[in-house]
């Protein structure tokens, strides 16, 4: 049960923080496959609600550590899961912090 809540959080946090980065992400990732409208959607909406969505990201992201660093015992599935997660998420704050500064 614990090991799906920490799947289940790390999935939660990557989310997240996709969300958080359609602003710029996504018009790259969908206006290729002819998607523009759901594009400037997600733009529109991640840009109206972005610090919530950050909050949210680094609050699933604690309670992953927290879920998966706190027994004693853990999977090493698990582990690599989360820190994978976890560089997902950096790589997309720096990709969003490089494209509001236009450095992209």
């Amino acid at each position: 049960m614990n090991d799906l809540r920490e799947k289940l959080t790390s999935w939660g946090a990557v989310l997240s923080a996709f969300l958080m980065s359609n602003c710029c992400l996504g018009p790259l990732i969908l206006i290729p496959l002819g998607l523009s409208g759901l594009a400037g959607t997600l733009a529109i909406f991640s840009i109206k609600y972005q610090l919530f969505l950050k909050i949210i990201t680094l609050l699933f992201l604690g309670v992953s550590f927290y879920l998966v660093y706190r027994r004693k015992r853990r999977s090493k599935s698990t582990v690599i899961t989360l820190w994978t997660t976890t560089i997902l998420v950096l790589g997309a704050f720096l990709f969003l912090g490089l494209a509001e500064n236009g450095l992209l």
